[in-house]
């Protein structure tokens, strides 16, 4: 299982710092064993719009390791231009369950093209994309959602439950459990949100989940990107 650092952008800077710290901090991670960053848009989530592609492209390639780019992206059109600028992944918001033909799109795109399943009680809760679509996503049941894709062809999710996501209150590892029960391992599953400790990390390696995203208890220093990538493989 791969660790996964995580950086939230926002305003051309870092959530928490100024933008001048962006590239510093990507390699900083590197340097403490990060072998892929995921790279939040947050202004492009909560807004629809962004002006931070050009700083993201350069973190990406200034980093030297594999870079995912999240953060309410909903258009094949901009995965296809961020891959185009060297990111190796793109995540869509479950937005993109609001048309299910836009599925197959994402499908088209193998292995760097990874659908968010951001989950609430069960049911589907997009934190950004197109309007139209997250008007017809929200409520979808999770799971149906997961066999949808699935059956568009998709080949990566990234599971999230939006209840403990941000308040280092777990992984999701009961809708780990739900989607692999219903897809088996036909779909590559990659988690995030909540990891508080190795045993979550531990957790989550033994059902098999391809990597997790860790931000906060990396930045509260609970534990070392080492130990993380260690504790994976025990």
């Amino acid at each position: 299982m791969v660790i996964v650092p995580s950086l939230d952008i926002r305003g051309s800077r870092l959530s928490d710092g100024p933008g001048s710290a962006v590239i510093a901090k990507a390699r900083d991670l590197v340097a403490e064993g990060a072998e892929e960053l995921h790279l939040v848009d947050l202004d492009r989530a909560e807004t629809g719009t962004s002006e931070n592609l050009e700083l993201l492209a350069a973190v990406a390639h200034a980093a030297g390791v594999p870079c995912r780019l999240a953060g309410g992206i909903s258009r094949v059109d901009d995965a296809r231009r961020a891959i185009d600028r060297g990111f190796a992944g793109v995540l869509f918001s479950s937005a993109v369950f609001g048309d299910d033909e836009l599925l197959k799109d994402i499908a088209a795109l193998g292995d760097t093209g990874i659908v968010e399943i951001e989950a609430k009680a069960g049911f589907l809760a997009p934190r950004g994309g197109e309007a139209d679509l997250v008007a017809v996503a929200t409520g979808r049941g999770a799971l149906a959602a997961a066999r949808a894709a699935q059956i568009a062809g998709v080949r990566a999710l990234y599971l999230i439950d939006l209840t403990t996501e941000g308040r280092l209150a777990g992984p999701p590892l009961d809708l780990v459990d739900a989607v692999r029960a219903v897809l088996g391992r036909r779909v590559a599953l990659h988690a995030g949100g909540g990891v508080r400790d190795l045993d979550d990390v531990r957790a989550l390696a033994s059902r098999g989940v391809a990597s997790v995203v860790i931000g906060r208890a990396l930045a509260e220093r609970r534990f070392t990107i080492r130990a993380a990538r260690e504790a994976s493989v025990a």
